[in-house]
């Protein structure tokens, strides 16, 4: 029998007013992190599920201080990637010492992604592997916890690849989401 959690998803555009991020291809990281987030939200509404998203005009920091998603929480983090024009795929980074659901949660949002978007699976890898030796946002107690590297911003078929299948794996994230809300 599964068990609801009475707590919440929690969703971060990764990037916002404050942070920018990467700026290629004609877009800014924040701003696609952004959207993301909202189309997200709007299919969790959609299915009345709990959630608390970061604010644009606070810095990843304030966010992370004002949430206390509590170890039956899911969290999920928004990134676009950067690198040379011919770096391609989608990757989830999680922490270096991550439960088993949150390997769960990463594998599927990558496989998932993978697919939706038809780009590269760079796969599934612990925040050491990422160009941080430690990812805050994956320390805050969490029971799963995932940031998301949608595709490259810099690579113009991936993130043409995004702007054609955006809708399509908004939907995606938020069942996965509450798929796992729901498991915890």
């Amino acid at each position: 029998m599964i068990h609801l959690s009475k707590l919440t998803t929690f969703l971060s555009a990764g990037h916002s007013d404050v942070d920018p991020g990467a700026v290629a291809n004609g877009f800014k990281e924040s701003d696609l992190t952004k959207e993301l987030r909202s189309m997200v939200t709007e299919h969790l509404k959609a299915a009345n599920h709990r959630f608390i998203t970061d604010d644009d005009d606070e810095s990843n920091r304030q966010y992370q201080n004002r949430i206390k998603p509590g170890n039956g929480s899911v969290l999920l983090d928004f990134h676009f990637n950067a690198g040379p024009p011919s770096a391609t795929g989608t990757e989830v980074i999680i922490s270096n010492v991550a439960n088993d659901n949150s390997r769960l949660f990463a594998r599927e949002l990558v496989d998932g992604a993978s697919r939706i978007l038809g780009i590269r699976n760079r796969g599934v890898k612990g925040e050491s592997g990422s160009q941080h030796s430690r990812v805050g946002i994956l320390h805050l107690d969490a029971g799963i916890a995932s940031l998301v590297e949608v595709c490259f911003i810099t690579n113009e078929q991936d993130i043409a690849a995004y702007q054609v299948n955006k809708e399509r794996l908004a939907a995606f994230y938020a069942k996965t989401l509450k798929k796992y809300d729901d498991m915890i």
